[in-house]
């Protein structure tokens, strides 16, 4: 059974563009799918009900699948990729030259 979250992150607002910035992802099972979302709002505004409607636009682009905004990360090619990344700097760290062999 996969599992599903969702969490807002860098929620700020922007006095330039008068609206609240924020990166909200969706965790579904092994993915993670990043949404660049932004909500024209006053800067007085209730946190809870700014992240309520940068969910829901979120969700909006999710549903049109608007790829080309969407960042995906799959977790578990990420960490095979990082463990491989791992092995070569621990393979490259403990490797001689054959002027540095010992006797």
């Amino acid at each position: 059974m996969s599992s599903y979250s969702i969490e807002v992150q860098n929620l700020h607002y922007n006095a330039a563009t008068q609206s609240f910035d924020a990166l909200v992802v969706m965790h579904e099972g092994p993915d993670h799918l990043k949404f660049p979302t932004s909500l024209r709002l006053p800067i007085d505004s209730d946190f809870s009900f700014v992240s309520k409607k940068l969910v829901a636009q979120a969700k909006k682009q999710r549903a049109r699948n608007a790829s080309h905004l969407v960042a995906r990360t799959p977790t578990g090619q990420a960490k095979l990729a990082h463990l491989g990344d791992l092995a070569r700097q621990l393979s490259r760290s403990f490797t001689f030259s054959s002027t540095q062999r010992a006797a």
